[in-house]
């Protein structure tokens, strides 16, 4: 089973880092604090796609705010929030079910499609929540090869899922813009595949970094759902651009059936964290608050690709909040060596073995990272 993304940090960091999960939220949103040197006990955490930002200032109030109604059951918020992600995404209340993060929701919506027959298609280098829940269900897995630089190779998994939609359910889970390799497919042809309704086959299109896209081309595919396409479920996530990993809220969008599928394997979708309601709401009107965190995002790209081309270090168009690049060596050292720095890294993504997904952080942080790299160059490290 692919390893889980969720780690506790100190499994992943050590018990000297755990205290840094408490102190890492402490930064001002606006504006950005004074740099300090990363120490043992604080270190630059560049290794989960977190955002840096931290929450809005208008959610940390609401958050605050709404301790003195958390002893009530949040029904009626729920709905306002329901309606408020339906607006969000150009959809309408029924087509929306809360949940847990995006990991809730990628799972319900898997084992809302599992049957005699069923399997999951997915490719061999991506996010591996979709894999793990369906070895969690017994769900066979198909993983595809990846095509050329690591990109999705859509005709292969096409093939992939015909195959298997003649034995039962296909459901096809496709991260668009992908982790670890932070690319985008080619929209045309996969939206082409989608609409094409291919029998026995069921599309779960995984959009958590899309907010960070800057390639024209890439479109989300809630305009299938809002087509009238029956066939996808579209996942957004309030953990990347909102700041919220800590709160775990998501959304799955899809038409009104699929969605009530997915709803039956969901814990009760109008039972939503009080804070993390709060909070959403707040941010999703805080136009200032999600430019900024865009801005930061983009700064902090440009300053890695800037480090990344110095170096010679072959990498990735990246369209999220963090790059991936081919140290062409085992990474161990590599991310030893940045540990020792105080800066943690990504793990390994077999089979990509000697590529580093390092994510972004605050631009400031994010130039001292890059300094680091340049000293490793000088160590023969890099």
């Amino acid at each position: 089973m692919a390893i889980q993304r969720r780690r506790m940090l100190t499994a992943a960091l050590g018990g000297a880092f755990s205290a840094s999960v408490l102190t890492a939220g402490r930064v001002d949103a606006a504006p950005a604090p004074v740099f300090e040197k990363p120490t043992a006990d604080n270190p630059i955490i560049a290794c989960y796609n977190e955002n840096p930002l931290g929450l809005s200032a208008a959610a940390r109030k609401a958050v605050a705010d709404s301790a003195a109604v958390a002893n009530r059951y949040p029904f009626v918020r729920c709905e306002v929030l329901r309606k408020a992600c339906a607006q969000l995404i150009g959809g309408k209340p029924e087509e929306i079910v809360l949940s847990q993060g995006s990991a809730e929701a990628i799972r319900a919506s898997v084992e809302a499609h599992n049957g005699p027959g069923a399997s999951l298609v997915t490719a061999e280098l991506t996010y591996s929540d979709g894999q793990m829940a369906a070895v969690r269900n017994n769900i066979p897995v198909i993983k595809v090869k990846m095509g050329p630089n690591w990109s999705m190779d859509i005709p292969a998994m096409k093939a992939a899922a015909a195959e298997a939609a003649k034995k039962g359910t296909a459901i096809v889970y496709f991260v668009n813009p992908t982790n670890p390799t932070s690319t985008i497919a080619d929209t045309n042809v996969l939206f082409d595949w989608i609409r094409g309704k291919p029998a026995n086959t069921v599309f779960i299109l995984d959009e958590a970094y899309a907010e960070f896209v800057e390639d024209k081309s890439y479109r989300s595919a809630a305009e299938l759902v809002r087509e009238g396409l029956d066939n996808v479920i579209v996942l957004k996530t309030f953990s990347k651009i909102f700041a919220m990993a800590g709160l775990r809220l998501g959304f799955a969008y899809a038409a009104p059936e699929r969605v009530k599928k997915v709803h039956d394997h969901i814990a009760y979708d109008f039972f939503q964290n009080t804070p993390a309601i709060e909070a959403a709401l707040a941010e999703m009107n805080d136009k200032a608050f999600l430019k900024q965190s865009l801005e930061e995002t983009l700064e902090s790209r440009r300053i890695m690709e800037e480090v990344l081309k110095e170096l010679q270090l072959e990498y990735l168009p990246s369209q999220t909040n963090f790059v991936f690049f081919n140290l062409k060596k085992p990474l161990k050292v590599f991310a030893d060596a940045m540990k020792a720095e105080n800066i943690m890294v990504g793990r390994p993504f077999p089979p990509a073995t000697t590529w580093c997904r390092v994510s972004y952080v605050r631009p400031a942080e994010m130039k001292y990272v890059a300094d680091v790299m340049r000293a490793l160059r000088t160590k023969g490290v890099i």
